[in-house]
């Protein structure tokens, strides 16, 4: 069974619970609750099952607009105490989400539910590259009407709370982009040592020479921005390579296994 939502399909149930559980343990991991699209696939979740009519609609509202009403509180409130409501740990976990959003009820920002959507869809296709990469297949290449090459992947996904973007791009796309970022960071360096040779002809603590200083120290400080991110990717696709599989083992998936992500930060 698969969701549609304005013509476009979401994650089936079972996708879902997947992403569910995943995004369930790195909430473990860092000792707090789920975020936004977790909660909305629990929502999603909870509402496919048999449910009391008004908190199905809560539900739905809420994957919507990310809006809580105290029906849909209450509902959940009730539910996580229970010792018999069959979906109790789902509904304690959204209820602690809904918790930790304090007195913010109202709905989260424009477009939440397609922009969710698209969350969805970008996470379900890195948990089949995933799935494939484990079973020892590379990433399924498509050949294009215009040109022969590999599909272009280029997903990134935002934590508010860890105040990080994951990226994840297919080797192509990921070479092109380390050498546009190792370019830029050239370009940063020499007009550092620009600035710097032009403010050493102006006078000791003119404002001149102190802008220059200021301008010198900003580029830097971005140019080794730059430096780092293109020695994590350098140090990444080194080890990689010195890591050789060997060809007579796979690797199977096991049920529910959560997936590994390349980060470019």
């Amino acid at each position: 069974m698969t969701a549609q939502d304005g013509g476009r399909d979401r994650p089936d149930l079972q996708m879902y619970e997947r992403l569910i559980e995943d995004s369930i343990a790195a909430a473990n991991g860092r000792g707090g609750v789920v975020d936004h699209v977790t909660a909305r696939r629990l929502a999603i979740w909870l509402a496919s099952r048999p449910q009391a009519p008004d908190f199905t609609r809560g539900l739905l509202r809420f994957a919507q607009t990310g809006a809580i009403s105290q029906n849909m509180k209450t509902q959940l409130r009730v539910h996580a105490r229970s010792g018999t409501y069959p979906d109790q740990p789902q509904v304690a976990r959204l209820m602690e989400y809904c918790v930790a959003r304090g007195a913010d009820l109202g709905p989260i920002g424009l477009n939440f539910g397609k922009a969710c959507d698209e969350i969805d869809r970008a996470d379900m296709m890195l948990a089949r590259l995933c799935d494939r990469v484990r079973e020892g297949q590379g990433p399924q290449e498509l050949t294009w009407p215009d040109t022969n090459g590999p599909q272009v992947i280029a997903l990134a996904r935002r934590d508010p709370r860890g105040r990080t973007v994951s990226f994840v791009l297919d080797a192509t796309t990921a070479n092109i982009t380390m050498f546009a970022v190792s370019a830029h960071a050239g370009d940063r360096e020499a007009h550092v040592r620009e600035v710097e040779q032009f403010g050493e002809k102006l006078p000791e603590d003119s404002y001149g020479r102190r802008n220059r200083q200021a301008i010198a120290a900003r580029e830097t400080r971005v140019a080794a921005r730059l430096r780092a991110v293109e020695r994590a990717y350098r140090t990444a696709i080194e080890r990689d390579a010195a890591v050789k599989p060997e060809p007579a083992m796979t690797i199977h998936p096991a049920d529910h296994m959560a997936d590994h992500e390349m980060e470019l930060g």
